[in-house]
């Protein structure tokens, strides 16, 4: 009998999710097309029908959890009277809420931050990743002028640098709650620290452009 559109969506969602709890317990090298179709109950055939190999599989996790923290970033660049200082502040806060409180986010930033292998043998999933952080990049250049242009960031702020330090801190802080969670809680330090890092985009010397 053929399937529905509801049963497929569903399915779909079911390799997803196994896909994720298969990468984050064995890495994404170990982990086989075989293990995650029995972790999602269906059979290899079933996995084979919704994504072509590891790689689209991976690539729609890291899509399914993007779009969550993206979306309302991407349709605040496309409104001028949006607050995108604010809602810049408010999304990191929030993505950092969710990998401490989400286990969907929390497995998924364990698995990108320490059992993602850049080894030859898995080039074709590093280059998902390098897919999304070129996406992330032109993101965060986009947010940081859209800030300069209402006037909440300095207008001589290094928009590469800048971007550079918040990206590095903010993942630096994941992976510190990932390696040290008893020294790094995000619901003690997130807000403060996302708030530091804000901060120091407006006053820190540093991050602007050194004189003509």
């Amino acid at each position: 009998m053929r399937k529905t559109k509801a049963e497929a969506m569903k399915t779909r969602e079911y390799l997803i999710l196994a896909a994720l709890d298969t990468f984050y317990q064995k890495g994404v090298a170990r982990a086989s097309l075989n293990e995650i179709a029995q972790n999602a109950g269906v059979t290899r055939g079933a996995l084979y029908w919704h994504f072509k190999n590891k790689e689209d599989l991976f690539d729609a996790l890291f899509q399914r959890l993007c779009d969550e923290v993206a979306g309302s970033l991407e349709a605040d660049l496309n409104n001028d009277d949006a607050d995108m200082w604010e809602n810049m502040h408010v999304s990191l806060i929030n993505m950092l809420h969710r990998i401490e409180n989400d286990p969907i986010h929390y497995k998924f930033s364990s698995v990108l931050h320490l059992k993602c292998e850049r080894t030859d043998q898995n080039q074709a999933i590093t280059a998902v990743i390098d897919k999304y952080e070129n996406m992330w990049h032109d993101l965060l250049d986009a947010i940081l002028k859209q800030c300069i242009k209402q006037h909440s960031l300095p207008a001589d702020l290094d928009t590469a640098l800048a971007r550079l330090y918040l990206k590095s801190a903010i993942h630096g802080l994941i992976y510190q709650r990932l390696v040290n969670p008893e020294r790094a809680s995000l619901k003690e330090n997130g807000p403060r620290f996302v708030q530091a890092v804000l901060g120091s985009l407006r006053q820190c010397p540093t991050l602007r452009k050194p004189p003509a």
